[in-house]
């Protein structure tokens, strides 16, 4: 009995060929992050937001550098 065939291919090396193919192109966000350091806007934005205790439950919010990274592309890109 001849067994199923795949198309997938698995690579080990696929994530490094695929960061170099964004390489090549000119990954916008990799040139912003070069010049933007999004891990210290975070830490003042998050020491201007007053947050609760989480007591009341409720869904968690999103980390502060992701809402970051967001609000500078839109305001980029608008």
């Amino acid at each position: 009995m001849i067994s199923p065939r795949s198309a997938l291919k698995f690579d080990l090396f696929a994530e490094a060929s695929r960061q170099h193919k964004r390489d090549e192109v000119g990954d916008p966000l990799q040139v912003i992050a070069r010049h933007i350091d999004f891990a210290e806007l975070a830490r003042l934005v998050d020491a201007l937001i007053e947050r609760g205790d989480g007591r009341k439950g409720g869904r968690p919010a999103y980390p502060v550098e992701v809402m970051v990274r967001i609000l500078v592309l839109k305001r980029l890109y608008n």
